[in-house]
């Protein structure tokens, strides 16, 4: 006795549609993912730029602050040295050193 072969059954057209529907369901979900994630992608890099040059700028200005304040500390030890209170001495208030000898041009007046 032969085995008795059983027909195979052969999809129909509506359930070839149904799967071919189904798969292209499944890839435009994935190629839909895959966009939503690239978009995020540009987005987050443009964040990161606009924030990587903010942080440079304000890396430029705090260099610059610094710069700024070691030359009013600077000028603040100047200030408050002998050698200042001396100069404004002789500039504002004509004070010499006692040994010191004052020449006056008669010529002009002085």
């Amino acid at each position: 006795m032969e085995p008795t072969k059983q027909p195979t059954k052969q999809p129909t057209k509506r359930k070839k549609k149904r799967r071919r529907f189904r798969s292209l369901l499944f890839m435009l979900f994935w190629a839909m993912i895959l966009i939503s994630f690239g978009v995020l992608i540009v987005h987050q890099a443009g964040e990161y730029n606009s924030m990587h040059a903010t942080l440079l700028s304000i890396e430029a200005e705090i260099a610059a602050e610094q710069a700024e304040l070691e030359e009013l500390q600077q000028q603040l030890m100047f200030f408050d040295s002998d050698a200042h209170v001396e100069q404004l001495a002789r500039e504002r208030l004509g004070m010499i050193r006692t040994y010191e000898i004052v020449f006056r041009n008669v010529a002009s007046g002085n």
